[in-house]
């Protein structure tokens, strides 16, 4: 998925590609840090996610027993106050797995391996269905699973099907209803039951299917095998992160590749012929994904030098990369060190919680998001700056620069 853009270098002449940021684009999964429940209950289950208390089918009422709990504190580096732990239980001599969805459970047979057992989008019914329509590249989940046996296998995935109640696992080999699908594994990461042991699990998502992209259904489970692993073990689950890329693939410059680039290196300088080059010279860039937009802007330096930025915003509108490519007439620096090359400063959010005034330290384009990742402020900012928060209610929110996300609690 590369998409190729090319644009020409011309002294004060800035190319940026409009993007649209609507109030309605969802690019992040709705509670994705379980920090709103239902109910005070620990027990209750977290706003926008199902589990078996909610499950319909022949043997919802025998499934309904408790599978799940709120649990206090958040995965390493975390600023959230609550993350998710499903659970194994025998029922009936019946191992059921924990299962945690955005959709709902059917339970429909006492056989744990029966097609009548399953996850699916209810799409007439907005507890029980997500609509989402972005194409995230990645999927990063924190997780702590415990595990009675070495070989036992924790799941979270998230499909991005059409206008259709996809059921899970029934229609993941049909490619017709659905459009991509990340899948992210573990084995047991810690051997006590009382002792969290968190990872991060980062997966692509794999557009291998045929349909649109109207809803995502994910689920979570405590073992990929239907009734395996033992009673008790269990999954935490915090900060279901949906990533989107910004990065290029390369630079060229009047058609040579940019010796020594790598992505994920952002300054470059290119020794040209004359200075008539600093004005005339074609840059092109290749990002990553075809979703992502490019943007370049020309800045005269001296007499002999010019600065190139290229600017990657990615689908989200909300993740930003920038490369610099100095043109010299003259031996060009090494690239890490160019004269005029500035490294972002610091991300400084503070304080948190916070009430009507949330004090911002960063360079360059600061968003802040609900847990829905709808954009509710938006602001270019040059060092210390003050984001007026007064019009938004108590509750927790994002806020993103670059790469970077803190979230908040406004109060």
């Amino acid at each position: 998925m590369k998409h190729f853009v090319i644009r020409l270098a011309a002294l004060g002449l800035t190319l940026t590609a409009a993007l649209s940021l609507s109030g309605q684009n969802t690019f992040q999964l709705p509670n994705n840090g379980f920090e709103i429940w239902d109910g005070s209950d620990i027990s209750s289950e977290p706003e926008h996610w199902n589990s078996f208390a909610s499950s319909d089918g022949s043997w919802a009422s025998l499934a309904s027993s408790t599978h799940h709990y709120r649990r206090n504190g958040s995965r390493p580096g975390g600023t959230g106050s609550h993350y998710l732990t499903i659970y194994t239980q025998s029922i009936l001599g019946i191992k059921a797995n924990g299962n945690m969805t955005t959709g709902r459970i059917h339970a429909g047979s006492l056989s744990a391996s029966s097609s009548d057992n399953y996850n699916y989008t209810e799409r007439s019914n907005a507890d029980h269905s997500c609509p989402f329509t972005a194409t995230p590249d990645s999927m990063y989940v924190w997780v702590s699973f415990y595990a009675g046996s070495a070989s036992s296998t924790a799941q979270v995935e998230a499909v991005l099907h059409g206008d259709n109640d996809f059921k899970a696992p029934n229609d993941v080999g049909n490619g017709s209803l659905y459009k991509g699908r990340a899948v992210a594994q573990t084995t047991r990461t810690t051997t006590s039951s009382s002792q969290l042991q968190w990872q991060q699990l980062r997966v692509p998502f794999v557009y291998d299917g045929n349909s649109s992209g109207n809803y995502v259904l994910v689920n979570m489970t405590t073992n990929v095998e239907p009734g395996g692993g033992d009673g008790n073990d269990s999954l935490s689950i915090d900060d279901i992160e949906f990533i989107y890329s910004a990065w290029l693939t390369g630079i060229t410059v009047n058609g040579q590749p940019m010796e020594g680039f790598r992505k994920d290196s952002m300054a470059y300088a290119v020794a040209v012929d004359d200075t008539s080059m600093l004005t005339s010279a074609v840059v092109e860039g290749e990002t990553e994904v075809d979703d992502a937009t490019l943007g370049l802007s020309c800045t005269r330096l001296s007499d002999t030098s010019a600065r190139i930025t290229l600017t990657v915003t990615a689908e989200d509108g909300v993740t930003v990369k920038e490369y610099s490519v100095i043109l010299t007439t003259g031996m060009p620096e090494i690239p890490v060190s160019i004269a005029g090359v500035q490294e972002r400063t610091p991300f400084v959010v503070y304080p948190n919680p916070t009430g009507d005034v949330l004090n911002v330290e960063a360079e360059g384009r600061v968003v802040v998001t609900d847990l829905l990742g709808h954009v509710v402020k938006a602001t270019e900012c040059h060092g210390t700056q003050a984001i007026d928060l007064s019009g938004l209610a108590a509750g927790v929110y994002l806020v993103r620069y670059s790469s970077s996300t803190v979230k908040i609690v406004k109060q």
